[in-house]
């Protein structure tokens, strides 16, 4: 079916093994996180450029809530949905469509486009595309001690008080994790997410 992801990018199971899959927008490794090809070998350079990107980074959303704790929902909240957002510009076109067929636990996962950093109070996951230090400071700061994940793309988001960031590293999509910014958000990630973190922030074993 057109727009959807190829298959096994987003239902890599999460028992730790380390089998590659290279389908369609590169390899995912079992953990569904680690060292991933932005694209295959073969791709347009047009393709390279944008849409195939964001449908990696948007597997990537999902695999990441796999891999994070939220806190139980409020009586009568469990089959509420799971509310990823995207804030600001949209810069995943179609590639996110195929998040809402899917589920966080017993959770429908819903995506909506919050104006402003106040209304994405109400989210699970942000995820904010490249932006000035001062966006994303504002954004940490609304959403201070609120149960969100924020990720994004801006360069140096975790150092200035974001959760998760994308880099590209070699070519590879990969991701920095600031804990503490986790911590004071109520959210608990996985072993296996933090292992395959190419950079940890906000802790005492801090890598560089």
């Amino acid at each position: 079916m057109a727009g959807r992801f190829p298959d096994g990018v987003l239902s890599l199971s999460a028992d730790g093994r380390r089998e590659g899959l290279r389908r369609g927008l590169g390899v995912l490794l079992s953990a569904g996180l680690c060292c991933c090809p932005v694209l295959p070998a073969a791709a347009a350079p047009e393709a390279q450029a944008g849409y195939s990107e964001y449908r990696l980074k948007a597997a990537f959303l999902y695999r990441i809530s796999q891999f994070v704790e939220w806190p139980q929902p409020a009586a009568g909240g469990a089959d509420s949905a799971f509310t990823i957002c995207v804030l600001g510009s949209n810069p995943f076109g179609e590639s996110l469509r195929e998040l809402a067929t899917r589920q966080h636990g017993n959770r429908p996962i819903a995506l909506q486009y919050p104006a402003s950093a106040r209304e994405a109070r109400a989210c699970q996951i942000v995820y904010l595309d490249a932006a000035a230090k001062k966006t994303v400071t504002e954004l940490a700061s609304s959403l201070a001690d609120l149960p969100v994940l924020t990720v994004s793309a801006a360069e140096q988001f975790v150092d200035y008080g974001g959760g998760v960031g994308f880099i590209l590293e070699g070519g590879k999509l990969r991701m920095e994790i600031n804990i503490e910014v986790l911590r004071r958000a109520n959210l608990r990630p996985s072993a296996k997410l933090l292992e395959v973190a190419a950079r940890l922030v906000g802790s005492a074993k801090e890598q560089p």
